[in-house]
């Protein structure tokens, strides 16, 4: 019995060791999806988020130990054993694949070529399970066995074998999804913007009650605006307020636009459709003339406009995971229809979005906080209309009204593999940490945890005309 004793005791600190390697870097990664399980039957679920996991009903942080506990499972105490990953591994499995020299990856962007960005016939590298069109590898053939890109059969010293498509001895990468989640700021937002202080009246009119523009969301109190000479409130407005002229206009423009309803695209936008079709080898009929756009919001309550929101809630929902705020809910839908949840306010929040023949085919979040800066936190197009030029045709869009609107500047998260796109072909930049930070003390800005904000200067067109440049990037 002693023997037994002191081998059990060996065996749990040898797993101990072994289960900080999911914690660790290059262990498993912040958002993973995972959840306790006895005899087939989840219990309760959550994600990873830095040394524990943070449980979906109660949003809490726990230790593995805990959330075990807190599924009414604590005698058993083997959480590694019971709790699993999207994928049906244990974490206990998990740990030994790490230790035997396995990788995890995400499983994201795995219909979107690596060089090009459009979707198609794809070869998936063996190792990092990044995707690519043979034609841009300049290859002639699909290789045959496992194959691995460049990047990682020079890391693994695989030589141009591999590349070809030579069998190796490394071990598949563990795919797992992961939960995109919410950033919290790490500071306190909001505050009066003149004076940056936080105090506020809730119970009666007077300098520290707080008005909020409601165009670019920022709030201000009554005594401050009326020291800065902007204006001199007598009791709070009954109808919109706006803290400037250019707020006003915004806000003028968006809701004739809303009202306008869908809208024919220049020539010149749908001559990219084409152009990409023709390149793809795709049949063009009259439907690359007749494609529209508009400009839709959730709380305008037109009918005709509910099946579109729905389409594009779709869309999202078929490009992203489910984005969780800090009460567990999908905040795609609230997005979406620009609702109020989990203390976060979207009402300022437009959906664009592209048909083709009745159908949307992509779609995009649009919020403007006046001139100086907009966000498009969400962007996406159907599987079965990826890489043939519609998103380049929505962004035109959503630019060239920004542009007509004077808006300066475009933020957005995003994922990092994403990031060379954006970069690369749209013009992007990621945006200074001490910016970024301005921003977020104003204003309710997107931000999802693992993406980097990217920010571009809107190009202006002169006398609002729609003409491409000849390097406008394809999609």
């Amino acid at each position: 019995m002693k023997r037994k004793g002191t081998a059990d005791a060996g065996t749990k600190k040898r797993d101990n060791f072994l289960h900080q390697s999911l914690f660790m870097p290059k262990g498993l990664p912040d958002g993973a999806e995972l959840a306790y399980f006895v005899k087939g039957q989840k219990l309760i679920e959550g994600y990873k988020q830095g040394s524990g996991i943070v449980c979906g009903c109660c949003e809490r942080e726990l230790s593995p130990s805990q959330f075990e506990a807190h599924a009414g499972m604590a005698d058993r105490r083997q959480p590694y054993r019971h709790v699993r990953t999207s994928n049906g591994l244990t974490l206990h499995d998990i740990a030994l694949s790490l230790s035997n020299g396995q990788r995890i990856t995400t499983d994201i962007g795995g219909d979107m070529c690596s060089i090009c960005g459009d979707s198609g016939d794809l070869l998936f590298c063996h190792e990092c399970c990044q995707a690519f069109h043979p034609a841009c590898l300049n290859l002639g053939h699909l290789p045959e066995g496992d194959w691995h890109c460049a990047n990682c059969a020079d890391e693994n010293g695989l030589g141009r074998k591999a590349v070809l498509g030579k069998s190796s001895r490394i071990a598949r990468p563990i795919v797992i999804r992961l939960t995109r989640v919410v950033k919290a700021p790490e500071f306190e937002i909001g505050g009066c913007a003149i004076c940056r202080e936080y105090d506020f009246s809730s119970t009666t009119f007077d300098d520290r009650t707080i008005i909020f523009c409601d165009q670019c969301e920022k709030e201000f109190h009554v005594g401050c605006l009326r020291d800065s000479g902007q204006c001199d409130l007598k009791e709070v407005p009954k109808d919109k307020w706006f803290c400037c002229d250019d707020c006003k206009r915004i806000y003028g423009a968006l809701q004739s636009s809303v009202s306008n309803g869908v809208q024919i695209i220049p020539t010149s936008f749908s001559n990219v459709i084409r152009r990409r079709h023709l390149e793809k080898g795709l049949f063009i009929d009259e439907a690359t003339d007749c494609v529209q756009w508009c400009i839709l919001s959730g709380k305008s309550h037109y009918p005709e406009d509910l099946p579109l929101l729905s389409s594009a809630a779709a869309i999202f929902q078929e490009c992203f995971d489910p984005i969780v705020a800090k009460s567990g809910c999908d905040l795609i839908p609230a997005m979406v229809y620009g609702r109020s949840i989990s203390g976060q306010e979207f009402g300022g929040m437009y959906c664009v979005v592209l048909i083709v023949r009745s159908v949307v085919v992509s779609a995009g979040l649009l919020r403007i906080f006046g001139r100086e800066i907009a966000e498009l936190p969400m962007v996406g197009t159907t599987r079965e209309h990826q890489g043939k030029g519609y998103f380049q045709a929505l962004f035109a869009c959503i630019e060239r009204f920004l542009s007509s609107l004077n808006v300066e500047s475009l933020m957005l998260p995003a994922a990092e593999e994403a990031l060379s796109i954006w970069t690369e072909k749209f013009g992007f930049k990621k945006m200074k940490e001490q910016q970024l930070m301005n921003y977020q003390k104003q204003l309710q800005v997107t931000v999802f945890k693992g993406t980097s904000v990217l920010v571009k200067k809107v190009q202006q067109i002169p006398n609002n005309s729609v003409n491409l440049p000849d390097n406008f990037p394809s999609e």
